[in-house]
């Protein structure tokens, strides 16, 4: 496991402005040991999470970032860095 040191799950977390008062918070979560890591994606309130591998998650992002690519510039509420939070 390159580039990746045991430490505390880290939540990286983002507001997507909508409707709804708050809007909806997508989260991503990183577990990392010294033999393994998950990583979790959640979208909105509730338990809906879908667990993804270091690998998975590489893949989602190029096909994420493919996709949005012909959907035109990024929205303003992206533009700001997210710092991660220990849980």
């Amino acid at each position: 496991m390159t580039g990746i040191e045991r430490r505390a799950a880290r939540l990286w977390r983002i507001r997507v402005p909508g409707a709804l008062l708050s809007g909806t918070a997508v989260t991503v979560r990183l577990d990392a040991s010294e033999t393994d890591a998950r990583m979790w994606v959640a979208v909105g309130a509730g338990h809906r999470r879908l667990p993804l591998s270091v690998p998975e998650a590489w893949a989602v992002f190029k096909l994420l970032g493919e996709a949005l690519d012909v959907t035109g510039d990024p929205p303003e509420f992206v533009r700001t860095p997210v710092t991660p939070t220990s849980k």
